[in-house]
């Protein structure tokens, strides 16, 4: 049978159903009781008493005061001082001495009362005659206070005197009072005249830290209180019908964290401590009463609450091994029931664990926290889906505000962080562990039960007591309706998603765990790594790609670099390595058939138009296992980028070190594996398409791109640093008559895929000059091949690729010509011989010897050009001027070319003559100046 709910058996209280929680609700304000402002709660006897659990200090503290009004006390238990860490039920216990003494009548026949009569029995004391209360709000240690009866406080004695007596006992001690001194042995006729009364002190020490500021004498206010508090602890030993009841806190820190905080309380605990007796109002083990009676209305019947002590009993029983030893015995039992509805972890955790820091209200503490989690639990009760036989630490939800008020103000802002992250947040790792199991794990929030828990228990541990260990968590989540085993599986996932989580051995109680304020780095990172993994990151290849490029300090190979081509390529009229993106990855001994089309696109067509250059393009491809090699490389450099950046100001100075040497060994490792994922090159041959492997694989992009260099020109011989002869021969370049542009044949290397490719134009130049010398081919350099000006065959020329007129001809044998000597005389033509003989003409005229040859040191060129011309006039004037040695050439708009030399030009030489002869056909003006 299903157990039934808390909600459906017991209910609390009308302001906490209605989500109408006050902070005054659980803030006992003594003197907001005394001057009737406080809350119902406290002010009404009736509703006080009957949301208020008599613990065995409480019922003794208000027996004791009951008999010290009565007369029926000895002296020494009329001083009582309550002394218990922050929290603890001091002011409560004021509070109910208050009604005691002012509401005896209510007392005697409120049925709200009962249990408090029954503690009394005969010891109810008749009228009191007055009531004096002194806290750190009466007074103020300066200013003092205006009283309704037009009097003008400022001390404690002052208060007291007027409290108890009214004007005529003030100004017994008005002087005093005035002069903030102590009035030395008044008190004792003071109470005589006010007895029966009862006086209560609350908060005396803060009242005395702020009194030690002011100045009286050689003293301070401080100094007079503390010796004042002596006297009145004696008087009220000697009057009978008296009693004083003060609290003070267990420690200094509750105070002032400071040596005057611990002076002061050291200094008031000797003088309580002589006359007084120190009572504990609320112990450890009464704290569930406590709890049940100020938070709910009805607890329902308690045959509901056996059966669930009974089933949780059972199912403790039935996995002992596995829990706290004590979880399995009757007495665990008795403790769900003192508990019910919450589980005895829930408060025991709030009550000792956060009860240990100074700063947390113990008691007050406990049921603020623990009427919210109630108040929230019930506004759901209709949509929650966890089950609630009890209030167990699975059922704490830390979005709401006073729990995520208290959890940053005790233990630091930075669990904000933590509950966000692995609790509650909406990508919290334990909200998205039961969103992908689903099912029972969703429904029940197995995960996110755990998680709550141990934020719970994190904190108020010391030493191998932190956080819960891995049976104390059972206990504080397990239900009969859930099965067991979904706890342990959701715990070992949460130890290795938790950002925040730290386990640690704790021997034979396993591991314990609980959230640091540190997120842990390494889970940090898993979890990272996993957000990342599906996540596609091709671009993220083609940028760093693209980086590498970028930054190659120097060339590889002499080609250009492009990633990722777009279709409409322009033209590359120089060799160019394509680095294909990702989706054009080569598979084993073939391409896909969508990278195929793209190469073959890439090679044929130059956006809409056909492309000219096809045999410049190279293509590196990648493969398909080499880029995920890649792949997971750059996402792991993703994730850690993100942790960097995410998580940099809650990371520690080591753990920031630690991660920025895993980034930047993620890094090189994304340049190690380009090379591995780009192990491919291809080229277009024909209408196909080549594929070569990559043999070496080099640790950087760069030193990569220089082995496929060398993969392309040594094994596969794809590029030809220099054509041989035989590659003349075979792609057609040796004539056997006519002739072939030198230019033309450079162009058809870098646009015809059936030939090799070529590193550059000097490749074929080279390689036409070296045939020239063998005598394979001759050159030629004219305007046409009809008009020749010079031709090569067997000796070295000089070429330019861009120059129109040079060619490439059959080969020739190259006429030598002979040494110039005399003619031999003869008859017919008479002359002079070699030894100075004379030449006669056939007419019998002496001839006149040949003219020396003439020297020319300047040159000039004058004329308009045309710009289609402009070639010519390059190959005609510039080139033959460079082959001449001149130094300097001058380039006019209109074309004027002085050439100068430091040794004077034989004007018969060819290449002056062909220059002339250039000049002519383009009708320049040719004008030569001779030596001087």
């Amino acid at each position: 049978m299903a157990l039934k709910p808390w909600y459906a058996v017991a209910t609390p209280h009308e302001d906490i159903r209605a989500g109408r929680l006050s902070e005054a609700v659980f803030a006992a304000n003594l003197w907001a009781v005394h001057q009737d402002t406080a809350p119902p709660v406290y002010a009404d006897p009736e509703a006080f008493f009957a949301k208020t659990f008599l613990t065995v200090g409480l019922g003794n503290v208000l027996r004791r005061v009951a008999q010290a009004l009565a007369g029926a006390a000895d002296a020494g238990n009329r001083v009582l001082s309550l002394q218990t860490a922050f929290g603890g039920g001091k002011t409560h216990a004021l509070v109910g001495l208050w009604h005691l003494a002012r509401h005896t009548d209510v007392i005697r026949r409120s049925a709200a009362c009962a249990d408090l009569r029954a503690a009394l029995g005969a010891d109810l004391p008749a009228a009191v005659r007055s009531v004096a209360v002194f806290t750190n709000q009466t007074c103020d240690v300066v200013q003092g206070r205006q009283t309704p009866e037009g009097v003008h406080t400022y001390t404690l004695w002052g208060e007291l005197a007027l409290q108890l007596g009214g004007v005529a006992l003030y100004q017994r001690v008005e002087a005093n009072d005035r002069a903030r001194t102590v009035p030395q042995g008044l008190f004792v006729d003071i109470l005589r005249q006010a007895a029966p009364c009862l006086i209560l002190l609350d908060e005396i020490a803060d009242y005395c830290v702020g009194a030690a500021a002011v100045r009286v004498g050689d003293v301070t206010l401080a100094d007079q209180t503390i010796s004042f508090i002596q006297q009145l602890t004696e008087a009220v030993q000697q009057v009978a019908g008296v009693a004083l009841v003060a609290t003070l806190p267990a420690s200094h820190l509750e105070v002032a964290s400071s040596e005057k905080g611990q002076e002061i309380l050291n200094r008031l605990e000797k003088r309580f401590g002589r006359m007084g007796a120190d009572v504990k109002p609320v112990a450890d083990d009464e704290i569930y009463e406590v709890v049940r009676r100020r938070l709910f209305e009805s607890l329902g019947e308690p045959r509901d609450h056996i059966t669930v002590a009974d089933a949780y009993l059972k199912m403790y029983q039935e996995h002992s091994s596995e829990l706290p030893s004590e979880a399995t015995r009757g007495s665990y039992r008795e403790r769900i029931l003192n508990a019910y509805p919450f589980h005895p972890t829930l408060i025991d955790a709030l009550y000792l664990r956060w009860g240990s820091h100074s700063d947390f209200q113990r008691t007050r503490g406990v049921l603020r926290l623990l009427a919210s989690i109630v108040g929230d639990l019930w506004q759901r009760r209709h949509t929650e889906t966890q089950s609630q036989p009890l209030i167990q630490p699975c059922h704490i939800n830390w979005r709401l505000d006073p729990l995520h008020a208290a959890l940053t103000r005790l233990w630091g802002v930075a669990y904000e962080s933590v509950a966000a992250a692995d609790v509650v947040g909406e990508r919290a790792n334990a909200v998205q562990l039961d969103e992908e199991r689903g099912g029972d794990y969703l429904r029940e929030r197995i995960a996110q039960g755990l998680a709550a828990a141990i934020l719970l228990g994190s904190f108020g541990g010391q030493g191998e007591r932190a956080g819960f260990s891995a049976r104390e968590l059972k206990l504080c989540v397990a239900r009969p309706e859930v099965n067991w085993a979904y706890i342990d599986g959701a715990l070992l996932e949460l130890e290795t998603r938790g950002f925040y989580l730290r386990a640690a051995d704790a021997g034979a109680a396993g591991k314990r765990y609980w959230f640091g304020s540190k997120p842990t780095l390494t889970k940090l990172i898993v979890q990272y790594r996993a957000q990342f993994a599906a996540r596609p990151v091709d671009d993220a290849v083609i940028r760093t790609l693209q980086d590498q490029v970028a930054n190659l300090r120097t060339e590889p190979a002499p080609w250009r670099v492009i990633v990722n081509p777009s279709t409409d390529l322009p033209e590359q009229k120089a060799l160019t390595l394509l680095v294909m993106p990702p989706d054009c990855a080569y598979a084993p001994n073939d391409l896909a058939p969508s990278a195929l089309q793209r190469v073959l696109q890439l090679s044929e067509r130059c956006g809409n138009r056909d492309r000219l250059y096809r045999n410049t393009l190279l293509f590196l491809l990648p493969s398909a296992r080499g880029l995920e090699r890649l792949r997971s490389a750059l996402r792991e450099v993703a994730a850690l980028e993100a942790v960097g950046r995410d998580y940099a100001d809650q990371l520690d100075t080591e753990q920031r070190e630690d991660l920025m040497r895993r980034l930047e060994e993620a890094r090189k490792t994304v340049g190690q594996a380009l090379g591995v994922a780009y192990a491919h090159v291809a080229r277009v041959e024909g209408h196909a398409v080549a594929v070569a492997d990559v043999a070496e694989v080099k640790p950087s992009f760069a030193e990569h791109l220089q082995a496929v260099w060398r993969q392309v020109v040594e094994e596969e011989e794809w590029v030809l640093r220099r054509v041989g002869p035989v590659t003349l021969q075979k792609v057609g370049l040796v004539p056997t008559e006519g002739g072939i542009r030198v230019k033309d044949a450079v162009e058809a290397f870098l646009r015809y895929t059936d030939k090799p490719m070529i590193a550059s134009p000097s490749a074929v130049l080279e390689g036409l000059k070296q045939a020239c010398q063998e005598h394979l081919i001759g050159l030629a350099r004219g305007i046409a091949l009809n008009n020749l000006q010079k031709k090569w065959c067997g000796a070295a020329a000089t070429l330019d690729a861009s120059e129109e007129g040079l060619w490439i001809i059959p080969p020739f044998e190259e006429e030598k010509p002979s040494p110039l000597q005399p003619s031999p005389p003869s008859p017919e033509q008479p002359g002079t011989g070699t030894k100075g003989e004379t030449t006669r003409t056939a007419g019998g005229q002496v001839a006149p010897p040949p003219p020396p040859s003439q020297k020319v040191q300047r040159i000039r060129i004058r004329g308009i050009v045309p710009l289609e011309s402009w070639t010519e006039v390059f190959r005609c004037f510039v080139a033959p001027a460079a082959q001449l040695g001149l130094k300097r050439l001058h380039l006019g708009i209109a074309f004027e070319l002085q050439a100068y030399d430091e040794q004077p030009l034989d004007e018969n030489d060819p290449r002056v003559a062909a220059m002339r002869e250039a000049a002519r056909q383009l009708g320049l003006e040719w004008e030569e100046e001779k030596p001087a």
